[in-house]
């Protein structure tokens, strides 16, 4: 099989190259090289056609498309500040170019897999006493400000339990998830249309060595991990309580290759199953490090955040996969690798400053 990764060079695509590799299929990868995620090129494996491109140009896709029978969109924008113009473009506009040239009829491809984001859902869904299963309104900034971290029932204002969410209701509360689910509504109006398989996977928290330490402006298992390096103690926003299903990258690129086979056309969440606090991740990070340092949750928070992300995998499972990596061993394995890296001072400072700046973290009263 012949696979184009768009992406490739990152943290989710470069797994899923090595693993394609290992299992004898052809790999190109186009990745523009550029940051937050890379400061300079990285080591690609072996055997991959590098095409240094931007999916936002329509040559660079023309050369990267050649002769590639199957494509996994993994290109991506994501970070918390306000670019949401570059979300959009890199993101969206970039699908849109993608799907331009499929329809011209001069490729090889006849199926999509496009690396989506359990940030669709938003708030996801909860489960009132009164009203049964609803799906709370995004947070206002009122309510943040004033440290009221739970959502409230959208029809009678009273207490929520958060539930798992299904691939079903989406409803985005952050520029990020408007931005990814455009990619999915445009994959899907096309490719149906054209007869063409696809197939989208929402990715749930996905960590892991090596996760990039460049970019701090996302990933809590870095951001920790980083803190840590420096025996400064992880900072949470709200009050820790936050659930969420961490994912070890080599489980989402199991995931990746499921869906360039012979997974059925549909949409799937990838996620460990798994539903971890905040919290826990912070207390397990400093456990395998060994530090003697208490995590901190000063009332900081970040608008656009759902409170809970607690995605259902049984649609996936039922296709045949299932997470292998736990937490701690996830924990473990990337504290590891950080160790092994050099020049971690020159990414520590900076971050915190800059979305304090922009508005992109706030504190509560």
């Amino acid at each position: 099989m012949k696979v184009l990764i768009t992406g490739g060079a990152g943290f989710i695509g470069q797994r899923s190259a090595q693993l394609l590799l290992k299992q004898g299929h052809q790999v190109t990868v186009l990745d523009n090289l550029g940051p937050p995620a890379h400061d300079g090129p990285p080591a690609l494996p072996a055997g991959i056609d590098l095409v240094e491109g931007d999916v936002r140009k329509r040559e660079d896709w023309v050369k990267a498309l050649k002769d590639n029978e199957v494509v996994l969109h993994l290109a991506d924008h994501h970070d918390y500040l306000p670019s949401f113009s570059k979300l959009f473009h890199v993101n969206a506009v970039g699908t849109g170019i993608l799907f331009e040239l499929l329809l011209d009829g001069k490729t090889s491809v006849r199926r999509v897999v496009l690396g989506s984001s359990t940030a669709v859902y938003g708030e996801g869904k909860y489960r009132c006493g009164k009203d049964g299963d609803v799906y709370p309104h995004p947070r206002s900034v009122e309510a943040l400000e004033r440290g009221t971290w739970e959502p409230p029932c959208p029809l009678c204002g009273g207490a929520v339990s958060p539930m798992v969410t299904d691939e079903s209701v989406t409803r985005p509360t952050s520029a990020y998830g408007l931005s990814k689910l455009a990619q999915e509504d445009l994959l899907k109006l096309v490719a149906e249309r054209q007869r063409m398989e696809w197939v989208i996977l929402r990715y749930g928290a996905v960590q892991g060595r090596p996760q990039p330490f460049q970019n701090a402006y996302y990933g809590a298992l870095r951001i920790f991990a980083l803190r840590a390096a420096h025996d400064q103690p992880p900072v949470l926003l709200e009050d820790g309580k936050q659930l969420r299903d961490f994912i070890d990258v080599e489980d989402v690129a199991r995931a990746n290759l499921s869906a360039l086979g012979d997974l059925p056309v549909g949409t799937y969440n990838v996620a460990s199953g798994r539903a971890h606090t905040v919290m826990d991740l912070a207390r397990t990070l400093v456990r395998v490090a060994d530090r003697e340092l208490v995590p901190e949750t000063p009332g900081l928070f970040r608008v656009g955040d759902a409170r809970h992300a607690v995605p259902d995998v049984s649609r996936l499972k039922a296709a045949g996969w299932e997470a292998q990596v736990g937490l701690e061993a996830m924990a473990r394995a990337y504290w590891q690798w950080l160790q092994e890296q050099p020049g971690l001072d020159t990414f520590f400072e900076g971050a915190e400053h800059v979305m304090a700046r922009t508005g992109t973290v706030r504190m509560s009263r």
